[in-house]
């Protein structure tokens, strides 16, 4: 997570539909260029890997090498609360050492840049949350696979309702998948080659949160953890973008069959997310 909340924006684009049609006419759809945005600001942590890209017209092959908006090709630049952010070439992301990210403040994201012949400008601003959110402990021990299931206990912060947590093994292959789960009793390794994507990288999330209890316990499903290996978890208290995103990206049809928009937060010509989050890291070892 960045895994989780690492979900691919570099060819989003708009779909317009006529009403109670859920089928997409391609031949409606107006390209419009945008600035996307990629970006997570966590208190205590400096500002880092924010990523800066441009989305294409569906008719026409896409450029790798023009994907990343840089100052060279493309004149950018940015801005996050008036200090402004340096573009790292190795990288291709932008960064600044100049400004600290403190609990509960806002932080407002601008960019410029040039795009297919258009200048186009965005921003968005998200409020870190609110410091609180601890985890009671960053090692669970050693857990025995069906006999017992990780618990991650922790403190929530004030006004945030949203906790995600990125489940992902140290280690994976199909040696140390576990064949004795009882949920495919009959699986074979070609089956775990052709999904080992979905078997590898899990993600849940607990939504609503009481932010006055003063300990929250969530257990970690069978369902999660799929190899006998050390177990890295990423447990992240959102904020607002960060929840609406997370939320919308993946769910763009309506019950009636329209096709929307996730919900995003930036004015101007930008879409993406700027959001913001505590985060905090917690081990297990799983065995047979």
């Amino acid at each position: 997570m960045k895994r989780i909340l690492k979900l691919s924006l570099i060819i989003l684009s708009i779909v317009l539909i006529s009403c109670g049609d859920p089928v997409i006419e391609l031949e409606e759809v107006k390209y419009e260029p945008k600035i996307v945005v990629e970006g997570y600001l966590y208190p205590e942590e400096p500002i880092s890997g924010i990523r800066l890209m441009r989305n294409f017209p569906l008719e026409v092959a896409i450029d790798s090498s023009s994907i990343v908006l840089t100052p060279i090709q493309n004149l950018v630049t940015a801005f996050i609360n008036d200090v402004p952010l340096e573009f790292d070439a190795l990288t291709g992301t932008y960064f600044t050492n100049q400004l600290a990210v403190d609990y509960n403040k806002a932080y407002t994201l601008k960019v410029n840049a040039k795009i297919s012949g258009e200048s186009l400008e965005t921003e968005s601003t998200t409020t870190t949350p609110s410091k609180g959110f601890k985890l009671a402990q960053n090692n669970l021990g050693t857990i025995k696979y069906f006999f017992e299931k990780p618990e991650v206990k922790f403190s929530p912060s004030p006004g945030t309702g949203l906790y995600i947590f990125s489940i992902k093994p140290d280690s994976a292959s199909l040696d140390n998948f576990i064949y004795s789960n009882p949920f495919f009793p009959n699986i074979e390794k070609k089956d775990i080659e052709e999904n080992f994507q979905n078997f590898l990288y899990q993600m849940n999330l607990l939504l609503n949160v009481e932010s006055t209890s003063t300990e929250i316990t969530y257990e970690i499903s069978h369902l999660d953890t799929w190899f006998f290996s050390s177990y890295t978890v990423v447990v992240y208290a959102g904020d607002e973008n960060f929840k609406d995103y997370l939320l919308t990206v993946t769910h763009v049809q309506e019950p009636d069959g329209n096709f929307i928009e996730p919900k995003f937060h930036f004015k101007g010509n930008g879409i993406g997310i700027f959001g913001s989050a505590i985060r905090e890291t917690l081990t297990f070892n799983l065995v047979p």
